[in-house]
């Protein structure tokens, strides 16, 4: 009987390849199937950190069988789910072969990263699993700014662009994180400026990925792409 593998949900950080850890480097190292994620923001820049990362460590893409993982950009919850079983049966037949599989994301898979729902539903499935977490990106930027997320007895509330709540979580006490404000940073800068918050808001676009943007003022920037976080301290 061939013993079933292992997946490796592994977070590979935000975009330095310097920030890649070592027990993600050991995996992807011994791993012999990578699954990468593939969406209009994937593929390229999430194993495009690994090349980097790579890079003089002795590991080449190229002694591996890497997978292409379809995880589509829509809110439609049928067509997600679909997406996320189909992904888990692909992993699930090469774990049948008793193959361990890496599937990695960009920075880390416990903070709104696709992957989860993949892990999730191969654990469910009864495979063995095991969850490497990545440096988040909002740690980056607040390390890019050189500023810290939270001191003392001070609260951190992590918000989502998206989340309908918003401006409910932006008045309350403490520091704030605002994640992938994509097409929505116009109407988030007139509630931080409701809020007398504008002026302590910073963000930074593609933190450590090529065309990085920083913006010591948040009420500076125009418009903004996916991989973009806001700090309010």
């Amino acid at each position: 009987m061939i013993m079933k593998g292992t997946l490796y949900c592994v977070g590979v950080g935000p975009g330095d390849p310097e920030l890649l850890t070592l027990k993600a480097l050991k995996i992807i190292r011994t791993c012999p199937v990578l699954a990468v994620p593939q969406s209009r923001t994937g593929v390229v820049t999430a194993q495009g950190i690994l090349l980097k990362a790579l890079d003089g460590c002795g590991v080449s893409l190229e002694d591996k069988m890497v997978i292409a993982m379809d995880f589509p950009m829509t809110r439609d919850d049928q067509v997600l789910q679909g997406a996320h079983e189909k992904a888990a049966r692909r992993l699930q037949d090469e774990l049948d072969q008793g193959r361990d599989v890496c599937l990695i994301t960009l920075g880390c898979p416990t903070v709104y990263a696709t992957s989860i729902y993949v892990h999730r539903l191969v654990h469910e499935a009864g495979y063995d699993t095991e969850i490497v977490p990545g440096v988040p990106s909002f740690c980056a930027v607040a390390a890019k700014l050189q500023q810290p997320l939270c001191e003392k007895d001070e609260a951190l509330i992590v918000i989502p662009g998206n989340n309908a709540h918003r401006k409910e979580l932006l008045a309350l006490e403490g520091s704030k994180v605002i994640m992938k404000p994509s097409g929505r940073l116009a109407p988030i800068q007139e509630e931080l400026r409701d809020l007398q918050l504008l002026d302590k808001a910073s963000m930074i676009e593609r933190c450590g990925l090529p065309g990085e943007r920083v913006y010591e003022k948040a009420a500076d920037a125009k418009e903004t792409g996916y991989f973009a976080v806001l700090l309010v301290k």
